[in-house]
């Protein structure tokens, strides 16, 4: 995850999940397309650009830590998402054939059901997590950087490989 990525779901995620929820309230279904042609044209306080962002990393996040399950009823390759956000939950779409496209939706109520009440539950994120992991790796990447440049500044800028003379 670049920098930029990070910055904007560490300083901006609440917000833009809270839009993306009342977004998906109101239409159903929201992602780039929506800001774009979208009647009538929603209000966000972020991009087409940021809202990619957002579907990206919490679709990685989702994978990464819980796994993802699949819309068995969609003919073409997928994959689903769950995050709860104030006891809102929301789900991420994504479909693969000549590319990828992914979006935000309200999940069904008996999805919602199977979420809260069976095993099905080990699916669902919550939001606080995914925004606490961003920081985490954040973190890490700046003390990474900041090891670097101080090895860099105690060989003098030469790589010092293993093994070498």
């Amino acid at each position: 995850m670049d920098e930029m990525q990070r910055d904007f779901i560490i300083h901006e995620g609440y917000t833009a999940i809270e839009e993306i929820i009342k977004e998906v309230n109101q239409r159903g279904v929201f992602n780039e397309a929506v800001i774009y042609y979208g009647t009538p044209k929603p209000q966000l306080s972020f991009s087409d650009v940021e809202l990619g962002y957002m579907l990206t990393s919490m679709m990685e996040y989702a994978t990464n830590h819980v796994g993802n399950p699949v819309d068995e009823e969609c003919e073409f390759e997928n994959k689903l998402a769950y995050f709860e956000y104030k006891d809102v939950i929301v789900q991420i779409f994504e479909v693969y054939g000549q590319g990828t496209d992914s979006w935000f939706l309200k999940p069904s109520d008996e999805t919602i059901d199977k979420l809260n009440n069976t095993a099905y539950g080990v699916y669902l994120n919550q939001f606080e997590d995914f925004i606490n992991y961003t920081k985490n790796k954040d973190s890490e990447s700046k003390q990474l950087s900041s090891n670097s440049a101080i090895l860099n500044d105690i060989t003098g800028g030469y790589t010092v490989e293993r093994g070498s003379k």
